[in-house]
């Protein structure tokens, strides 16, 4: 029986277009998975109206892209983290990526430039604190919208390869002494950026990093709309997005959870 999974985009408001139209632009090149993949983007609205079960129980993946968490957690908060927290359980699959990252830990303790947020996540997937932004890796520059709170990263993996992927705002998770999870890959610091775990019957993975970055969405949205001052950064950037691997050891992570949780149902 040939597998049939379908991998809904979160699209709502707090979402990146970047990485929104990234997701939809890299996912089914990048992953490697027998079968056949259906790619839709899901709002709050469709959340609350149960879209994510109109499908078979077990082939479903919800990627939650970065942006900003607050009005992930106005949209959906209640009912809707609660359909969330269901769906995954029943065998499914959730991908947090930066603000979907630290939405999906049960905690968070970010700090842009200027501005804190702090407080309790109701997925919870992941038990311990999401914390950022890293201004270690921006030259003591917290997340603003500016080119100098972006930069390009080096992780280290479970099985000793190395990825360089870009940086902008996200976490690093620090678990609780009792969480049970796996840590797929580090920042050169040795903190945890991609974690993963079991949630029920299904799976969770939350990255601190943007691997899903598209090089012509990047081109599109950031680098045409760039000043004289951020050009040059933000070309360099872009030449990292564009290397023919980038981020496919993560790509290749989701690939292992899809046959792991997939073949099982």
């Amino acid at each position: 029986m040939v597998n049939e999974i379908t991998i809904w985009v979160y699209d709502d408001e707090g979402t990146s277009e970047l990485s929104v139209k990234s997701v939809l632009a890299t996912v089914q090149k990048k992953l490697k998975t027998a079968g056949i993949i259906t790619i839709q983007t899901i709002s709050s609205a469709d959340i609350l109206n149960h879209k994510l079960a109109s499908k078979s129980p077990g082939k479903g993946v919800l990627i939650m892209p970065g942006g900003a968490d607050l009005p992930y957690c106005q949209k959906l908060n209640g009912l809707g983290n609660d359909i969330i927290r269901q769906f995954i359980s029943k065998g499914n699959i959730y991908i947090g990526i930066c603000a979907g990252g630290y939405y999906g830990a049960r905690e968070i303790e970010f700090s842009g430039a200027g501005y804190e947020i702090n407080g309790a996540r109701e997925l919870a997937f992941f038990t311990g604190t999401a914390i950022g932004s890293i201004k270690e890796f921006t030259n003591g520059q917290y997340y603003d919208e500016k080119v100098g709170s972006k930069a390009i990263v080096t992780l280290d993996y479970a099985n000793g390869q190395q990825d360089e992927v870009y940086y902008h705002g996200g976490a690093y998770f620090l678990a609780d002494a009792d969480a049970e999870f796996e840590a797929l890959a580090t920042y050169s610091n040795g903190h945890n950026a991609v974690v993963s775990g079991n949630i029920g019957e299904g799976k969770y993975l939350l990255s601190g990093v943007h691997f899903e970055l598209c090089p012509i969405m990047y081109e599109r949205y950031v680098v045409a709309q760039a000043d004289d001052t951020g050009i040059e950064k933000e070309s360099n950037l872009l030449l990292a997005i564009s290397n023919e691997h980038y981020g496919e050891f993560i790509y290749k992570e989701i690939d292992k959870m899809i046959a792991g949780v997939f073949e099982k149902n």
